[in-house]
C-alpha cells in the first residue's frame, strides 16, 4: 500500500522567528535538524526540503555537510544519507524556496504553516490531508526556530495546522521531532 500522490515540499526557516521575549531573530541552523528533517522529508515522500537561512556562512556550512554525504567520505560510509539529502535545497530566504517549487512545478505552492501556539484559524490534520490529497497544487509546509515563526511570516501562510498536543503542559518539542509527527499525520499509511 502507498500513499496518494502529492506535491509537498518542506521549509526550514531560521530569519523572522520570535525569541522566548517576543523579540524579532534570527537563529542558527542545527546540522541535526538538516539530517533528520531531510531522513523524514524522504521517508514521507517529500518532493524538496529548503533550509532558508540568509547568512552566507550558515548556508555554506549546510553545503560543506550536503557535499560530505554527496560525494565526500560520507557517500561512500552511509549511502542511505546520500539519499536521504539528495531533497536538499539551501536557500536565503522564504521568496526563493517558493521560487525553487514554482521553477520545479510550474506554480506557486500553498504555504502551511506550523505554530505551537493554538488559534481559531487553525486546521485538522486530518482536513489539512484530504485538502493535500484531493489537490493538484503544491503546498509548502514551514517550520520555524527558536520560539516559532513571527506574525509576518505566520501572516503569509495560506492554512495554519493545529499545534500538537501532548497529555501534560509542557508544549516544547524541538522541530525536528515536531517534523516528524507532523509529516505522519499528513503522509503516514
Amino acid at each position: 500500500m502507498s500513499a496518494p500522490t502529492v506535491r509537498l515540499h518542506l521549509a526550514l526557516l531560521h530569519d523572522g522567528m520570535v525569541d522566548k521575549t517576543g523579540r524579532t531573530v534570527t537563529t542558527s541552523v542545527t546540522l541535526i535538524d538538516v539530517h533528520d528533517i531531510s531522513r523524514s522529508c524522504r521517508t514521507y515522500g517529500v518532493e524538496s526540503f529548503s533550509v532558508v537561512h540568509p547568512s552566507q556562512t550558515m548556508r555554506a556550512l549546510v553545503r560543506t555537510v550536503k557535499q560530505h554525504w554527496d560525494s565526500g567520505f560520507g557517500a561512500a560510509y552511509n549511502p542511505n544519507r546520500q539519499d536521504a539529502l539528495g531533497v536538499l535545497q539551501i536557500v536565503g530566504n522564504l521568496d526563493e524556496a517558493l521560487a525553487h517549487i514554482e521553477r520545479r512545478t510550474g506554480s506557486i505552492p500553498k504555504i502551511i504553516a506550523t505554530s505551537a501556539r493554538d488559534g481559531d484559524d487553525r486546521i485538522s490534520y486530518q482536513e489539512m490531508r484530504r485538502t493535500i490529497e484531493s489537490s493538484t497544487d503544491s503546498f509548502l509546509l514551514v517550520f520555524g526556530t527558536g520560539w516559532g515563526m513571527g506574525p509576518e511570516l505566520m501572516a503569509r501562510a495560506d492554512f495554519t495546522l493545529k499545534p500538537i498536543v501532548g497529555p501534560t503542559p509542557y508544549n516544547h518539542l524541538s522541530v525536528r521531532a515536531a517534523c516528524a509527527i507532523i509529516l505522519d499525520r499528513l503522509r503516514g499509511l
